[in-house]
């Protein structure tokens, strides 16, 4: 499931990765850091879909996921950096 969202959301179908991570439960997740994966990649996918109120609502730092992860991620930099950017003023 984490790689099917991932796949889609590399590919720009949005809907699809919200999609797949709706139908799903991160719960049964176990690996923290797998969980940060599927929170940013939801972000992004509701980034690409214009939604930008729940990207920012789904990124790992505001639940406490593996904030080693995503202090140190470029790619969580870049996508903060585009929420903030796209998001509504």
């Amino acid at each position: 499931m984490v790689h099917r969202v991932n796949i889609a959301v590399t590919l720009g179908d949005a809907g699809t990765a919200i999609d797949v991570a709706r139908g799903s439960t991160s719960a049964k997740i176990a690996v923290t850091e797998r969980k940060a994966t599927l929170l940013l990649d939801v972000s992004r996918a509701f980034l690409q879909w214009g939604r930008h109120e729940q990207g920012v609502h789904r990124t790992p730092g505001r639940r406490g996921h593996a904030p080693e992860e995503v202090t140190g991620r470029p790619s969580v930099h870049r996508l903060v950096r585009d929420l903030r950017h796209h998001g509504p003023s």
